[in-house]
């Protein structure tokens, strides 16, 4: 089966978030930030980066994978609006933004197109 243009976009945006994450966090440890900012940005860009290989082969534990970070993003965005924004790892923006992005990519991995190809022979 060919792999879904969607699953495509979404590899080359977890490699994009992940490169984006590294910057920020080169950042971050420049400006002396805490160290729980520092482990966070460091464990999603290696987790996005497996993820988004995982997607692009069409690996089983890649779909899977990537919901479960993507789960893991919505309760982390939902704590940053709860949260002061002294110590939360984003803004009530980025927060909303995380939510409903990772809302949708766990309806699309859902789709049964998406569940056909991620399906081993």
């Amino acid at each position: 089966m060919n792999r879904p243009f969607g699953v495509s976009l979404l590899a080359l945006y977890l490699t994009t978030q992940s490169l984006i994450n590294i910057i920020v966090l080169y950042g971050y440890y420049s400006a002396g930030f805490p160290l729980f900012t520092m482990v966070y940005y460091t464990a999603t860009s290696i987790a996005g980066f497996l993820l988004a290989y995982g997607m692009f082969k069409g690996e089983p534990w890649g779909r899977y994978g990537t919901m479960l970070f993507s789960g893991f993003e919505i309760l982390v965005g939902l704590v940053s609006l709860y949260a002061s924004l002294n110590f939360a790892p984003m803004s009530p923006t980025e927060a909303v933004t995380s939510i409903m992005v990772n809302a949708i990519l766990i309806y699309y991995m859902t789709r049964p197109e998406v569940v056909g190809f991620f399906k081993k022979d």
